[in-house]
């Protein structure tokens, strides 16, 4: 790998820390500033949110992430500006009251623009 795209990835691997951090405090403070403005998140259950319905959903508790909640990586890709990331999403969160057990495999997309790198898309799928 070029020194360029390990940099890349390296910097995308210490943004997940920081984003799983949020994640498990249901910070959308933190969550905002990370999320790309174009950011499309598509969970297990097949609901789309953008940005701003993502942020709205966690602010007002309808989604609610429990401390267990892990995210692993077990492949990835590096192309210039983006970093793609799968692995596996493991825990419990809360959707609209309903408790949810996650045991998901997922897929994560960085985006570098103007020198900062921000989650782009998001998707879980239902089984592994």
């Amino acid at each position: 790998m070029s020194s360029p795209d390990q940099i890349a990835l390296d910097t995308v691997r210490q943004l997940e820390k920081v984003r799983l951090d949020a994640i498990r405090r249901n910070d959308a403070d933190a969550m905002m500033n990370i999320l790309h403005d174009k950011f499309i998140y598509i969970n297990s259950r097949g609901m789309i949110y953008d940005k701003q319905s993502y942020i709205n959903a966690v602010r007002s508790h309808g989604l609610t992430y429990s401390g267990d909640l892990d995210l692993t990586e077990t492949e990835y890709r590096v192309d210039g500006n983006v970093v793609i990331l799968v692995g596996l999403m493991r825990g419990h969160a809360r959707l609209d009251r309903e408790q949810d057990v996650f045991n998901h495999r997922n897929m994560r997309v960085w985006r570098e623009h103007e020198g900062k790198w921000k989650l782009l898309a998001w998707q879980s799928t239902e089984r592994l």
